[in-house]
């Protein structure tokens, strides 16, 4: 039997609220031209892990605490896989894309659904319909590559979540980690079913790579591109995910343009290099194209990304790497902005935010590195923006380590409290 497999990072991530007011699945009007315009997206990611052996010594390498390693550890099921997904804009149709991008083996998925999420995993009445693709209720998406569905005619406004719920007759291998969405997982096709019976609520990288919703052309994106502090951690549905939603939330606000914002991070990816497991993704440099140039309605990407090219320098908790210089890193900026300077794209650089005291990322040399590539993002003048992302969530009597009300624990993560600082720190009219 052939297997599919669904596995973050190391990062626990179990929710997503609305984002705006205005009630899941109103109906949306609009005036003028419309076009596709990608308003959810999880970044393709593959999986290193065959046994829990493979996972736990993974988990001690990182550091990991056990109780986070026990939510996130890989399961074997059958049956029903129902994400909770919500959209940063809304539309009258939708459009969704699966991902085999990084899988070893044919996805073979039986029947696909989408509903206007309820209360948890329940659907609004009447809302659940069929996903085909080509006009077949079932597809066989090859290794390395994605399948996009057929529209769907199903109204959803900006900030409502959705159920996409997929079938298989094979087994999948869930686990929680950063970019997880909420999920369900319930035995036998449970598809068309508006409450799931005998499920088990559970954190999964979404096999949902992208939810393209038919907006106003005028509607901008904004893909923030980054690691897991943008990848984020949802600890609870209803809960916020990271500071790109925060950001959404504010642009939904806002009232004077509509801007959807795409979610690219990975937890543990890296700028210049894969990173040490499939789990945390191939480079930004290698999935620039893949994750953000090929959106339709780009118009800004905001770049978070460094701190583990910067903690993965010379000594580290998976071995000596060759060590990095500010150079290095930075010439992976220049080529990020070139190749979205090409597609008429700009680019808003964040400046990397403090690790003090983190077991993985924290030295001085380290710290010298990242305090080094800030100064180029400030003073360059290459970025079309930045967001001081630094300076909005570190210590002012310590600078080099966050401010304790934002210290998720772990020194390097900041907390809800401090993604929404993040958030709120992007100015807007960088987007105008």
């Amino acid at each position: 039997m052939r297997t599919s497999r669904i596995l973050g990072a190391a990062c626990l991530a179990v929710s997503l609220s609305s984002l705006a007011a205005g009630p899941v699945g109103a109906r949306v009007t609009a005036k003028g031209p419309l076009a596709w315009r990608e308003a959810f997206q999880s970044s393709p990611v593959g999986t290193d892990f065959n046994t829990d052996a493979d996972f736990d010594a993974f988990a001690q390498r990182l550091h990991i605490p056990p109780p986070i390693v026990a939510k996130i550890r890989p399961r074997h099921v059958q049956g029903t896989l129902r994400y909770r997904l919500m959209v940063s804009a809304g539309g009258s149709q939708l459009q969704i894309r699966i991902s085999n991008e990084l899988g070893k083996a044919p996805l073979r998925l039986a029947h696909v659904s989408v509903g206007l999420a309820g209360a948890e995993f329940e659907a609004v009445r009447n809302s659940i319909r069929p996903v085909t693709f080509g006009g077949s209720p079932d597809i066989v998406i090859a290794p390395a590559t994605p399948a996009l569905s057929d529209p769907i005619d199903l109204p959803v406004a900006a900030g409502g979540s959705l159920l996409i719920s997929l079938n298989t007759p094979d087994d999948f291998v869930v686990g929680g980690g950063g970019g997880g969405a909420p999920a369900a997982i319930a035995p036998g096709d449970q598809t068309s079913a508006e409450k799931l019976a005998s499920a088990d609520a559970v954190g999964a990288r979404p096999l949902v790579s992208a939810i393209s919703v038919r907006s106003p052309i005028s509607t901008k994106v904004v893909v923030a591109l980054g690691d897991s502090i943008t990848d984020g951690n949802r600890p609870q549905i209803g809960a916020l995910h990271a500071w790109p939603e925060e950001l959404a939330r504010r642009f939904a606000a806002s009232g004077t343009s509509v801007h959807a914002v795409a979610n690219a991070g990975i937890s543990g990816n890296l700028v210049l290099r894969p990173a040490m497991v499939q789990e945390m993704g191939v480079s930004a440099l290698a999935r620039l194209d893949r994750d953000v140039l090929r959106i339709d309605g780009l118009t800004h990407i905001i770049v978070l990304e460094g701190t583990n090219d910067i903690g993965m320098s010379g000594p580290s908790p998976v071995g000596n790497n060759p060590r990095l210089t500010s150079g290095e890193l930075i010439a992976g900026y220049r080529q990020i902005l070139a190749r979205a300077h090409a597609r008429g794209v700009r680019v808003v650089f964040g400046t990397i935010t403090p690790a003090g005291g983190s077991m993985s990322h924290s030295s001085p040399e380290k710290d010298a590195l990242r305090k080094a590539v800030n100064q180029w993002i400030r003073t360059s003048g290459e970025p079309d923006g930045i967001v001081d992302f630094d300076a909005a969530t570190r210590d002012p009597a310590n600078p080099d380590k966050l401010l304790p009300a934002f210290d998720s624990g772990d020194h390097l993560h900041p907390n809800e409290a401090g993604q929404k600082a993040m958030g709120d720190a992007v100015d807007l009219a960088l987007f105008n």
